[in-house]
């Protein structure tokens, strides 16, 4: 470098490392959100054909935390209506599974607890992804819906890891992470590094 010449800061990061771009940042980390909140349920799906109810829960939690935050500051800020439905699907699982006990028959309700906790996470890694991420609006549209897309790839590949366990698990990696072991899984030891 020549004197007087002075480094592009944006163009390599500390230890010349090159800069990760914003665009990448906002996605990922869009995308790696909502791969928290779908990856568990989906891939108890697939081992156990059950969505633990803690699953159910921890969605409910994340959303009614959202929805509180809405109606808090109602006056400062409009969040459509379908934002608002979606934040209460959660808690309107709760309440039918108050109102119709699943031990009277009313089965119904465990296909509707999977369908929220599987299909309302994707909506929810939007909504959060763009409340929470200041540079998500930035992002063009097929970035934004890119990050959707990853959430319910993983959400599918977790849901398909779950159903064919037996290949990589055994009932005993079940055992000892505390879980029962599902029906169909691989008798052996659990996976350890030696």
């Amino acid at each position: 470098m020549e004197s007087g010449e002075t480094r592009n800061p944006s163009a390599s990061g500390k230890r010349g490392l090159p800069e990760i771009h914003s665009s990448l940042r906002a996605t990922a980390t869009a995308a790696a959100g909502g791969t928290l909140v779908i990856w568990w349920p989906a891939f108890t799906f697939g081992a156990y054909d059950a969505i633990f109810f803690d699953n159910v829960l921890a969605l409910w939690a994340v959303a009614t935390a959202v929805l509180l935050a809405g109606l808090a500051l109602h006056r400062q800020v409009s969040v459509p209506w379908g934002s608002w439905s979606a934040l209460l699907l959660p808690s309107l699982w709760i309440i039918l599974g108050m109102t119709a006990p699943i031990s009277r028959g009313f089965h119904y309700l465990h296909y509707f607890e999977v369908a929220v906790t599987i299909l309302s996470a994707p909506y929810l890694t939007w909504l959060l992804s763009k409340i929470l991420l200041s540079d998500y609006d930035e992002l063009p549209t097929a970035q934004r819906f890119g990050a959707v897309g990853i959430t319910l790839l993983i959400g599918i590949l977790a849901f398909l890891l779950g159903k064919f366990n037996h290949l990589f698990l055994t009932c005993a990696d079940f055992d000892v992470s505390g879980n029962n072991a599902p029906p169909g899984c691989a008798k052996g030891p659990p996976y350890r590094l030696r």
